[in-house]
């Protein structure tokens, strides 16, 4: 199971730092070495990359979270709005999310429906 996790989420760019630190205690130059250690290094600054990228599992699970509760008290005050008679009290999001529920669901939605767009 572990090893499926591990090749589910960057086994590849694991296997390249592995290579690539061989490589380091391979070298036969200075230069060699030097070269390792500039690809090791532009390696772990992609796995850093990686980890804070919206096409990490973990950040897409955090946003879908966050959209999914502020579409729900979007969908709430709506509704209590239309329907008065149901007696459904909606509070308001405490400041600053309050002003700032209508742009974080615009970025997420507008902007992910636009970048699927200019795909």
């Amino acid at each position: 199971m572990i090893a499926f996790l591990v090749k589910l989420f960057g086994a590849g760019l694991a296997e390249q730092l592995r290579q690539a630190y061989a490589a380091r205690l391979d070298a036969a130059t200075e230069a060699d070495r030097l070269a390792a250690e500039a690809q090791i290094r532009a390696l772990e600054i992609a796995a850093a990359n990686r980890l804070a990228s919206p096409e990490n599992p973990g950040i897409r699970w955090a946003i879908g979270i966050v959209a999914l509760a502020l579409c729900t008290h979007v969908a709430a005050v709506v509704v209590a709005s239309i329907l008065p008679s149901l007696g459904w009290r909606v509070h308001a999001l405490p400041a600053p999310m309050n002003d700032w529920q209508g742009s974080i669901i615009l970025s997420l939605f507008g902007l992910s429906a636009l970048r699927q767009m200019l795909r």
